[in-house]
C-alpha cells in the first residue's frame, strides 16, 4: 500500500513538470525582424520616406486597424537606387506589415507614390516574417507613362539576407 501513495506522488511531480512553460530567453528575437531594404538598380528615383504599419497575422487580409509608422529614414537620410539599409522591426513571427513610399521626383519634390491621381502600381506591398528572423525587401520604382505617374513597378520579399 505504500508503493501506491510514492507512485500517486510521483505522478503528480510527473504532471506538475509537464504543464510547467519553460521560458526561453529568445522568445523577444522572436517578435524583431531584421530587414535589408533595397532600391533596386533599375529604380528611377530616390526613397526619401519609408513607412510601415502591421497588418496582422499572414493568412488574415484584414483591413489596416494601426496607422502608419514614422518615417524610417531619419535626418535626411535617402535610399538611392542600388543602394539598401537595415532596420529592425517589431513583427510577430507569422505576421506581415506593409509599407508606403515616398520619393524625390528628380526636382528636389517629395512625392508620395499612392496619394498621386491615377496611381495605378503596386500597393499593400508586404514585409513577412515567416522562416526566418532576417528578411530581404526590394523595390523597383520606375515612371508610369500611361498613367503619367511614379509606380512600384515590381517588388520582392524573401526569407534570410544575401549579401
Amino acid at each position: 500500500m505504500n508503493y501506491l501513495k510514492y507512485i500517486a506522488m510521483a505522478a503528480i511531480a510527473v504532471f506538475t513538470m509537464a504543464s510547467c512553460e519553460i521560458t526561453d530567453d529568445n522568445d523577444s528575437k522572436k517578435d524583431s525582424l531584421y530587414v535589408k531594404f533595397i532600391n533596386e538598380q533599375a529604380s528611377q528615383y530616390t526613397i526619401t520616406t519609408l513607412q510601415i504599419r502591421n497588418r496582422g497575422k499572414v493568412d488574415a487580409q484584414l483591413e489596416p486597424t494601426e496607422p502608419w509608422g514614422e518615417n524610417i529614414l531619419k535626418n535626411g537620410q535617402r535610399i538611392a537606387p542600388g543602394e539598401h539599409i537595415y532596420f529592425s522591426l517589431d513583427l510577430p513571427n507569422g505576421h506581415w506589415a506593409e509599407y508606403r513610399l515616398g520619393v524625390d521626383n528628380g526636382n528636389g519634390v517629395e512625392v508620395m507614390l499612392y496619394e498621386q491621381p491615377n496611381y495605378d502600381g503596386f500597393t499593400n506591398l508586404p514585409i513577412t516574417h515567416w522562416g526566418s528572423d532576417k528578411r530581404t525587401v526590394s523595390v523597383t520604382i520606375t515612371y508610369d507613362n500611361s498613367n503619367q505617374t511614379i509606380t512600384v513597378s515590381g517588388w520582392s520579399d524573401w526569407a534570410g539576407i544575401d549579401e
